[in-house]
């Protein structure tokens, strides 16, 4: 949970992101070259020899989405994809570690799997909770108690598992516990 907060931050928050769009966004067309320099390019493709001397479309959109300076310049630019591999590889981690796990239960992987169940499901409902609950639909007090809500869960749900393997037999037990309750029920 405090990892995804570490992780999770707005992508286009560098200023070197925003000072190389801006740098783009004033190309001109015709010359390929900042607005107000004269440059030779090396390469002009045949379109833009044609075109007349205007700037590019991108040019007015980026203006017109920039309202104010960047808050968070001074910060490090922050990558989702690394956040994505880390989701990915505990889903991945979560496959072989059920089934072994039960076939050897001890405390050991019955922490791992509390912490990697607790993670995977931390994520998804996140995910549900900013996706569904937005600001724009609910207003801007429900997402926030949707996310709190969220991280309420999983810590219960982590404390809950980690009380089960230290106080009780422990969770690959408890799942076995649960299955010869169905096979007595079945035999009777």
């Amino acid at each position: 949970m405090a990892l995804s907060m570490f992780l999770r931050a707005p992508v286009c928050t560098n200023q070197a992101f925003t000072k190389q769009m801006m740098r783009l966004a004033t190309y001109t067309a015709a010359t390929n070259s900042p607005v107000g320099v004269h440059a030779v390019p090396k390469i002009v493709p045949l379109k833009s020899v044609t075109a007349k001397a205007e700037t590019m479309p991108i040019a007015s959109s980026v203006r017109s989405f920039r309202t104010s300076a960047v808050r968070m310049s001074d910060e490090k630019p922050h990558d989702h994809a690394k956040l994505w591999v880390i989701e990915k590889a505990t889903s991945a981690l979560l496959v072989p570690l059920i089934p072994l796990g039960l076939l050897m239960p001890n405390k050991i992987f019955d922490s791992v799997l509390a912490i990697l169940i607790t993670a995977h499901s931390f994520w998804g409902l996140e995910a549900i909770a900013v996706d569904y609950v937005r600001a724009s639909i609910f207003g801007s007090v429900i997402p926030k108690i949707a996310i709190g809500l969220v991280y309420l869960l999983s810590i219960a749900t982590l404390g809950g598992l980690f009380y089960i393997i230290s106080h009780d037999v422990g969770l690959a037990n408890t799942v076995r516990q649960f299955w010869a309750v169905r096979t007595n029920k079945q035999n009777v």
